[in-house]
């Protein structure tokens, strides 16, 4: 069956080079999904709708018992009918703004230059096109034309997506997600079929010339070609196979976009809602951590103590390290207290009980301390065991190190 792409294209014609203001050179506007070049996909999208066509008509539905065969010649052709028409439908409607449509095809396009233009469209009117366009027109980078009401560009079509033809794309995708559903109900009952009652699958007349149980007939009734059961079954499973992908890749498409129809949305619109929402959370972590910085700077120039809770992430480090379990946020334990070198060793004369003041309460928790060199580190070492601090409890950082606890 159809595969269609639900990626959006740029609203630019092409990605320019950082060195240069001119985006590509004129070229022509695509009229449909039939203008050159066709592309990959669409050639991709036809072979697999012409392969499980044919061997479900002509090679699994023969064999099935003639009340079941009739049904499903009925059902699984109505259905690969209609997907048939509606697909052609897509790929041949002009999806264009109307303004566009009463122009030339056949006259280049004009050099897009960012030096006198932000972007393509401004103000509802196309720089590229040169015609004024709809609020919800798109310049498209692939057919080079403004798409009215645009939805994204279907590479599986090689066409564009809008209002013009997004109900014969959609009726593409939902009539070919039946149609995978048939064909794999109709392998399924070949497969069941032949495990517990192979005879019924032999009820064609020619059979009866056949004596081995081990030969099956396809293409029946008009040119009926005999093979063995091995070939019979690996032909079964590779359309099966090829039935189940292509029905993942196409029910996860038809359900994205029932979820766009109940949102009112265009894809263009949820994938543009989706990048604005990224760098919304960007923008407001980057001004959080800056805030944070700052007040820690202020507190240093003040020589005010900054203790500060850990992060999570360096606190499950250090006591998973240590040899402790991970502890939940129920439990009791509090962060690991950040401590300058200034806030503990400068007072500890005058002062002797601080450190123990500072003594963590839970065996998980660290006190980090900093000491800019070995000397203050061994004198920081000394006061903690002289007031009772467990050593465990009592870890002497670097002063650089401690840029890296801090949230």
């Amino acid at each position: 069956m159809v595969f269609c792409a639900r990626r959006p294209r740029q609203v630019l014609p092409g990605a320019a080079s950082s060195r240069s203001t001119q985006v590509s050179p004129p070229r022509l506007s695509r009229v449909n999904g039939w203008s050159r070049p066709l592309h990959s996909f669409q050639i991709v999208a036809w072979t697999v709708f012409l392969i499980l066509a044919f061997t479900t008509f002509l090679v699994f539905i023969p064999l099935l018992p003639r009340d079941s065969r009739y049904i499903a010649y009925s059902v699984a052709g109505g259905i690969f009918f209609f997907h048939f028409l509606v697909h052609l439908i897509a790929i041949s409607i002009d999806p264009a703004e109307a303004s566009v449509r009463l122009k030339n095809y056949s006259q280049p396009m004009p050099t897009f230059d960012r030096s006198k233009h932000l972007h393509v469209i401004q103000n509802q009117y196309c720089h590229l096109c040169e015609v004024t366009v709809s609020a919800k027109a798109k310049h498209c980078s692939a057919c080079n034309k403004c798409v009215s009401g645009f939805d994204h560009h279907c590479k599986w079509l090689n066409n564009c997506v809008g209002s013009r033809n997004y109900w014969c794309f959609f009726g593409s995708v939902a009539s070919a997600s039946a149609g995978l559903l048939c064909v794999i109900a109709i392998l399924l009952g070949l497969f069941f079929q032949y495990l517990f009652n192979p005879a019924a699958l032999r009820t064609d007349s020619r059979y009866k010339s056949i004596s081995s149980k081990d030969t099956w007939l396809l293409f029946l009734p008009g040119s009926p070609v005999r093979t063995s059961t091995c070939v019979l079954l690996a032909l079964g499973l590779l359309v099966l196979l090829l039935a189940l992908i292509s029905l993942l890749l196409l029910g996860h498409l038809l359900f994205f976009h029932l979820y766009l129809m109940a949102k009112r949305l265009s894809t263009f619109d949820y994938m543009t809602q989706g990048r604005q929402q990224q760098n919304s959370e960007h923008q407001t972590g980057k001004r959080s951590v800056n805030l944070q910085m700052e007040d820690l700077s202020e507190r240093d120039a003040q020589g005010a103590p900054a203790l500060l809770p850990a992060p999570e992430s360096v606190f499950h480090r250090h006591h998973t390290a240590r040899g402790h379990p991970a502890v939940s946020e129920e439990t009791s334990c509090q962060p690991e207290l950040i401590c300058t070198e200034r806030e503990v060793h400068a007072p500890l004369a005058s002062n002797p009980g601080l450190l123990a003041g500072l003594q963590p309460r839970h065996p998980c928790q660290q006190l980090l301390i900093t000491a800019g060199s070995e000397r203050r580190q061994d004198r920081v070492r000394s006061a903690s065991q002289a007031e009772g601090v467990p050593a465990p409890a009592v870890r002497v950082l670097q002063p650089d190190l401690r840029q890296h606890h801090h949230p």
